[in-house]
């Protein structure tokens, strides 16, 4: 385990403190833009479809990973509550109370892309394996699902409530 820890680069463990800072972040309220809730998804969508071996097959990976993407995004709009989330001053994003959700969601995101690039370190073998493949696809896709359908969830939100904002008169 030490062995792990110590060959790790050290770039993952700048991006795990960035995903810590973020995470203990959004314990409280966090105002959400309009621009991050509309790039946020697509980025780690895409990063998450780029990562995916498509050497054994393709076909199944792809529905895989598009199956848990999916369900992600359906346990997102369960998991994440409309409760006490409002328009900011400006009225162009939202300011979301703070939970612990958002933390475990990141951990969460680094856990499985930290546990994938060790097995395709360690055991390059099991790694290549359908099983292990369809395993990747689709823990990669639950957890993407859950983050793009939290913020699908929350920019109709913020559509909703800037539709309903009094309109100022002009003229």
């Amino acid at each position: 385990m030490l062995n792990t820890l110590q060959n790790t680069p050290l770039w993952v463990y700048a991006i795990f403190l960035l995903l810590c800072y973020y995470g203990v972040k959004a314990l409280s309220p966090t105002r959400e833009s309009k621009t991050s809730l509309l790039v946020t998804a697509p980025i780690l969508l895409g990063w998450s479809l780029y990562s995916l071996n498509l050497t054994l097959n393709p076909q199944l990976s792809v529905s895989c990973w598009l199956a848990a993407v999916i369900l992600g995004s359906l346990a997102a709009l369960l998991i994440f509550p409309r409760k006490g989330v409002e328009l900011d001053d400006p009225q162009t994003g939202l300011i979301v109370p703070g939970t612990a959700k958002t933390l475990m969601l990141y951990l969460l995101f680094f856990a499985v892309n930290y546990y994938f690039g060790y097995q395709d370190d360690v055991h390059p073998e099991m790694a290549a394996t359908l099983e292990m493949l369809l395993l990747k696809a689709s823990a990669s896709g639950f957890v993407c699902g859950l983050i793009s359908g939290r913020a699908l969830k929350f920019y109709r939100l913020l559509l909703t409530l800037q539709a309903k904002r009094p309109q100022i008169a002009t003229g």
